[in-house]
């Protein structure tokens, strides 16, 4: 029975994707899941308060605040003061206007989905055009910290300095990416857009009352996918999709079981980024592949993340294929990165805590430390000089 499903899916998805009239097998595919979910009631619940656990617990309290305080600077034209800043450097770097240094800044400290809203209400208020934020999107679409380091990191494989080389790699994977895709497509944005507008007269009780109500309309669609997803995967493995799958490739391709189960766990791992660093994280494999492999799925972000931004950036008119296209090559940059670092390291990369106590690393961490806090002196000075000159003009 199991085997008949897993042929049934797959026909009908390799149809979905060559077929040009989508709808007629998308309603196949939605009436197999509700079919599935019929069959499996009890892990089709469970799955669900899986993923409203993940939603409540861990998105919802890391990413709510950020998501408000983000909708409050942007009425008070915080973006803009930014812009105006550093338009400069994002020029010279990835070709678009300043507004792609704050969409940037943000995201790396708060993670996915933060950049697709910043550039949706950027659009809408007209500071940027469609290919400016297509643009912006390559090198600003990243996850955070608290994930990178404390989930996967810490949680997944019991290591901070993993999750800090896991950061690292990503950071420096979407600025690769940023350049890669720099001339692909020119770019007609004006940093005359930029700015400053008087926000004297803004009432901030209205203001912070828009702010949460938009930020958890936002919050919500997230929550919408993450718990639709997390529902399929568990579906899936209850009729063994994925170990079907894993037996076939090495049947077809004559793998042996360990990269089978590899591959089959990369491509579950395409669904959904938690779950899938998650299993990445219990393979039998190197711990060096294993940090190769999860880094580039925090670079691809997952096809739920990838839902969670089309349903957000749904007006922008931005193209969902490039912006895949776009993930698939920032997941090739951080993993190319990552093995750069670990080779950089070298010599003890079975056992990360090791590294975590040894000098020599904790030498250079504490350096970048040190670049970031000059790095944010540097910033801050940017906007001091700038808003004096725009007091002051020159005659």
């Amino acid at each position: 029975m199991n085997y008949i499903l897993f042929a049934v899916i797959n026909i009908i998805l390799f149809i979905f994707l060559i077929s040009k009239n989508k709808s007629l097998f998308l309603k196949y595919i939605l009436v197999i899941l509700l079919a599935l979910i019929i069959l499996f009631p009890k892990e089709s619940i469970d799955s669900a308060k899986e993923g409203i656990n993940l939603w409540i617990f861990v998105l919802a309290p890391s990413l709510l605040p950020f998501f408000i305080i983000n909708d409050i600077l942007v009425s008070l034209n915080l973006p803009a003061d930014i812009s105006y800043a550093l338009s400069g450097i994002t020029e010279f770097l990835f070709n678009t206007s300043g507004y792609g240094a704050y969409t940037f800044i943000l995201s790396i400290f708060t993670g996915y989905p933060t950049a697709a809203k910043i550039v949706s209400e950027l659009y809408e208020s007209n500071k940027i055009d469609k290919q400016e934020g297509q643009k912006i999107l390559t090198f600003s679409s990243t996850s955070g910290p608290l994930f990178i380091i404390g989930t996967v990191g810490v949680g997944m494989l019991n290591s901070p300095t993993a999750g800090y080389i896991l950061y690292l790699s990503h950071i420096f994977g979407a600025i690769l990416n940023g350049l890669f895709h720099r001339n692909f497509k020119k770019t007609n944005y004006n940093n005359d857009k930029c700015d400053n507008h008087n926000t004297n007269n803004i009432s901030f009780g209205k203001t912070f009352s828009e702010a949460i109500k938009n930020s958890f309309i936002t919050l919500g669609f997230i929550g919408g996918y993450v718990i639709i997803f997390s529902v399929i995967i568990g579906l899936l493995n209850c009729i063994g999709y994925f170990s079907i799958l894993s037996s076939l490739l090495q049947l077809i391709f004559k793998f042996n079981f360990k990269t089978g189960n590899t591959i089959s766990a990369v491509i579950q791992s395409l669904l959904e980024i938690t779950n899938g660093c998650n299993i990445i994280s219990k393979l039998d494999i190197s711990f060096f592949v294993k940090m190769i492999i999860i880094s580039f799925i925090i670079g691809f972000s997952g096809l739920s993340i990838i839902g969670q931004f089309i349903s957000i950036l749904y007006n922008t008119k931005i193209s969902i294929n490039k912006y895949i296209i776009s993930k698939l090559t920032q997941g090739v940059f951080s993993s190319i990165c990552c093995f750069l670092i670990l080779k950089y390291i070298n010599g003890t990369i079975e056992s990360f805590n090791n590294i975590y106590k040894n000098t020599y690393f904790n030498k250079y961490y504490s350096i970048l430390i040190l670049i970031e806090i000059l790095l944010m002196l540097i910033f801050i000075l940017l906007l001091f000089v700038k808003s004096k000159q725009n007091r002051h003009p020159p005659a």
